[in-house]
């Protein structure tokens, strides 16, 4: 009996651009990667178009409540959609609950880009927060369920970096509405947020449904059938996809067998409620260490440095969006060589005292107004990140 996939022998290449189905499989997931391609966008825009002096004219440059709704109401129907997401995508499958999720961010870029007026503008986030949440829920489950097992690991530790491809794209396009002298300027990039769901549907449409979704729902003929095409090149007595088959069946038929579970098993027992706090901890702190405030409040944030210039501050979000692009690419490539809590604690240390010295320098600025020191801000913005 294999120890782990690594023993089994298998009817691929060793190097996935050389074979056929692999390439064709990494295809398929990185169409998934691309569903965080919006939220990367998402940022660099809102950071963008207030530096664009059109769209401040036009939306009467918002600051406090107005420029903190703006940011706020991408994430707010995520709460509830979310919990949408999860039920089409085990009731439907994982790629109806991405298309699904995608048309709407898709309907909300345009009512972004065609926004008459603040609440025009509000309802478009809303409209593409909410879609955007049930993608993200079918999206890394279809990743990992159709990945092929010695491809997994990476695939799914550049998932979230691809966020950045959105982040990159979006810079530089606001970057280039600085010089379009007319409401074309933000309605440009903002319309422009429709590039990363396009692609994830033409994407996702010639990749194959859930294996484990289609085998829960007792179609196991059509599951080993894609198992045997993307995971051994058609192979149909290949014993690594007979072993991801039995695996899948084994641990499907183990989850029936046990009692229905409800959110209150995480209290009843000593080791469940350290998985809450685990759980609670990770999710809550990697969305609450100051990365908000520097993403969606960037230009505000280099303007109280001394940093006013529209072209410097584009062109800051785009540099940072393509460092921030390269080290979260390297850190998922090389997850299985050095380790996930390795990289996780020497980012969190890094972001500590990086972030310490950027209020440092901002409150020395603020009380000196030197511009040496406000300059010395941005390498730690960029350590930061």
């Amino acid at each position: 009996m294999p120890a782990t996939y690594a023993d089994v022998p298998n009817n691929t290449a060793s190097s996935w651009w050389r074979d056929t189905a692999l390439r064709t499989n990494v295809f398929h997931c990185l169409g998934c990667c691309l569903c965080v391609f919006y939220l990367g966008y998402d940022q660099s825009l809102l950071t963008g178009l207030q530096a664009l002096p059109r769209w401040n004219s036009y939306f009467h440059s918002p600051t406090g409540n107005i420029l903190g709704l703006y940011a706020a109401s991408i994430f707010l129907p995520s709460i509830f959609t979310a919990f949408i997401g999860d039920y089409i995508s085990s009731r439907y499958g994982r790629r109806i609950a991405i298309w699904i999720g995608s048309v709407f961010i898709i309907a909300g870029a345009l009512v972004n880009g065609l926004a008459k007026n603040p609440g025009m503008f509000i309802g478009g986030r809303v409209i593409l927060g909410s879609g955007g949440a049930i993608t993200k829920v079918g999206a890394p489950a279809l990743l990992h369920e159709i990945a092929h097992p010695r491809l997994r690991p990476v695939l799914g530790a550049v998932y979230y970096g691809f966020y950045y491809t959105g982040s990159l794209t979006s810079a530089w396009l606001c970057f280039a509405g600085l010089y379009i002298n007319s409401e074309a300027s933000w309605r440009m990039p903002c319309l422009f947020q429709v590039l990363g769901p396009t692609l994830v549907i033409l994407i996702t449409a010639t990749a194959p449904e859930s294996p484990r979704f289609l085998i829960k729902w007792n179609k196991k003929e059509q599951a080993r059938e894609i198992l045997v095409k993307y995971h051994a090149n058609g192979k149909e007595d290949d014993e690594l996809v007979e072993w991801e088959f039995q695996e899948v069946c084994a641990a499907l038929q183990q989850e029936a067998n046990l009692p229905k579970s409800s959110y209150l098993d995480f209290f009843k027992t000593r080791g469940n409620r350290r998985r809450l706090i685990a759980v609670v901890t990770l999710s809550v702190g990697t969305n609450w260490v100051g990365n908000g405030i520097v993403s969606y409040y960037l230009t505000p944030v280099l303007k109280s440095v001394g940093i006013t210039n529209a072209s410097q501050i584009a062109g800051i979000n785009g540099g940072l969006a393509a460092w921030n692009l390269i080290l979260a690419l390297l850190a998922g490539f090389n997850v299985e060589r050095v380790g996930r809590r390795p990289i996780f604690f020497i980012s969190f240390i890094g972001m500590f005292f990086s972030y310490v010295f950027v209020m440092g320098l901002s409150a020395g600025f603020a009380k000196t107004g030197h511009s040496a020191i406000g300059v010395a801000v941005i390498p730690f913005l960029f350590i930061y990140f």
